[in-house]
């Protein structure tokens, strides 16, 4: 069976639960332009809705693309987060963790992924030379591009074979992948990483106080609960289909951001320390959020907990998810005119 057969049959419209409220279907772009159809087909729909488009698309492309977006995306309403601020502090037996006041900050809305990207998501990318277009690679990262192959030697995720993901974890988180591949995928698909403010705005938002209330420590509530989310303690020991747990979503249907995988994020990792400790770190690392299915300390599988990976990192349990900011976006008036007029 071709990559290109195995794809087809992994694209359908996905169900979910999100409480009061139902994820729009992923639109027939049949009717959209050539230039259009083939991006918002490749999920590619914020590349027709950038604003810095110099030849801005056609008001049909326009409402294609938006629905694709609030499809495929959830909007972050706006509000403050507590960052968790531990110090690494010296002491007579050692090294501690201290915990200090945490610090608020105001997060602006955006748009994220209502989930991780899939296996059958990056397959499009590779499909689409992303790994030999420089278009999508800091300069800095280009001589390295080469090293970033799979179990066979291909361009793609470390786990892959042939250039190929696992027929049978299409609908799977893609891992493998570093931080550096991260980026590129969502610089081609017109996106960007999340901050790691955003990220956990994303998860902690107070549904019933129309996203001001008290900032959650989970999803779904400030209990933990293994059958909400995929961790040790929920006993799989693997990967599962980034529609699973969907019960355990946010108010707008963001699912998995605790367990499964864990997810870079663009924002780099620097502990905190006193003046007594000197920063060890040898390698530029960045953030990771969420936990993963191997996460065993419930502490680690929260929306405020913190911690990293070296850039280059190819684990088996991190994968990504993308968003955008409301401001690069055009204005979404555009396609509902277009929807009016053709009524």
């Amino acid at each position: 069976m071709s990559l290109a057969t195995l794809l087809t049959n992994a694209v359908g419209i996905w169900k979910c639960r999100v409480p009061d409220d139902t994820i729009p279907v992923f639109p027939d772009v049949a009717d959209a332009p050539p230039d259009s159809r083939r991006l918002i087909r490749n999920r590619r729909y914020c590349r027709v809705l950038a604003k810095q488009n110099e030849l801005p698309f056609d008001e049909v492309s326009l409402s294609f693309a938006w629905k694709a977006l609030e499809h495929d995306m959830a909007l972050v309403p706006g509000g403050e987060i507590r960052r968790v601020c531990d110090v690494i502090v010296a002491t007579q037996s050692g090294f501690e963790m201290v915990s200090t006041p945490d610090q608020v900050i105001t997060v602006e809305s955006h748009y994220v992924d209502r989930d991780c990207v899939t296996n059958a998501d990056f397959a499009r990318f590779v499909m689409a030379d992303g790994y030999g277009n420089p278009e999508y690679w800091p300069e800095a990262v280009l001589p390295i591009v080469l090293q970033f192959v799979d179990s066979t030697g291909q361009a793609g995720p470390k786990f892959w074979s042939d250039g190929t993901p696992p027929p049978q974890k299409l609908d799977h988180p893609v891992v493998g992948v570093c931080w550096h591949e991260a980026n590129a995928y969502a610089n081609w698909a017109g996106k960007r990483l999340p901050l790691s403010d955003e990220w956990q705005r994303a998860g902690t938002w107070s549904k019933g106080h129309c996203g001001h209330g008290t900032e959650l420590r989970y999803p779904w509530g400030n209990g933990f609960d293994p059958s909400k989310a995929n961790v040790w303690a929920s006993e799989i020991g693997d990967t599962v289909p980034v529609t699973s747990f969907s019960a355990a979503s946010t108010p707008n249907g963001v699912r998995q951001l605790i367990g499964n995988v864990w997810e870079w994020v663009n924002t780099l990792f620097c502990p905190d320390t006193d003046a007594s400790v000197s920063n060890a770190l040898n390698e530029t690392m960045a953030e990771i959020r969420g936990g993963a299915f191997d996460t065993y300390f419930q502490t680690q599988a929260s929306c405020q907990f913190r911690t990293g990976q070296p850039l280059l990192y190819r684990g088996h349990n991190v994968g990504f998810r993308c968003c955008v900011s409301n401001n690069a976006l055009v204005d979404p008036s555009h396609s509902i005119t277009s929807s009016v007029g053709g009524q």
